[in-house]
């Protein structure tokens, strides 16, 4: 078992630490348009659309179904950037794809001219999908690391029935349960 997984495993079982995911209008320039954060015993911090500065391109609403009008009279991100910071502050932030959903909340940021947080700096973040990827264990010699799953395969691999895919709230819950389910894996099983 690698540093990293076992360093996801101790955070899980401390209980310091909130789960947290993003919906965004894209992928490269995107930015948050959903956010759900949810604490270390399941229960919903915050479950939230964002009125992003932008429109929601078509494409991105074919994939998480949130369109210009569900926005429209949703929060800014600097109306909710302070309830945010609160609850990732001081605290583990477990995310399924850490650098994505970090990058876009760094991006929302820049977009409405807000100042830079570090949130590295600010909280340590674990990347639950680079742990499952570890759990699963389809090894790429050629990159010399574990490929990455998509969250649907980690909930089908620990026998999760899988509601709100595409939601904030709902992959976060989703995280959750496979946080929960790896804090249990013992090491000769991964």
């Amino acid at each position: 078992m690698s540093q990293q997984l076992a360093e996801l495993q101790r955070v899980i079982k401390s209980g310091d630490y909130v789960v947290l995911d993003t919906e965004t209008t894209g992928l490269k320039q995107g930015e948050v348009c959903q956010i759900g954060i949810v604490g270390s015993n399941g229960q919903i911090l915050l479950d939230t659309l964002v009125k992003t500065m932008e429109p929601i391109p078509l494409d991105a609403t074919r994939i998480h179904g949130i369109d210009n009008d569900a926005i429209r009279s949703a929060p800014r991100w600097p109306d909710i950037y302070d309830q945010v910071l609160k609850l990732l502050s001081g605290t583990h932030v477990l995310v399924y794809n850490a650098v994505y959903d970090r990058k876009m909340l760094h991006q929302t940021a820049e977009r409405w001219h807000m100042e830079h947080t570090d949130w590295k700096t600010l909280s340590p973040w674990l990347c639950v999908m680079e742990g499952f990827a570890e759990v699963y264990g389809d090894y790429n010699s050629y990159h010399g690391n574990y490929r990455w799953q998509p969250l649907w395969r980690a909930a089908e691999y620990f026998a999760h029935s899988f509601d709100g895919e595409h939601t904030a709230i709902g992959d976060a819950k989703m995280t959750w349960k496979i946080c929960k389910s790896i804090a249990k894996l013992e090491s000769a099983n991964v």
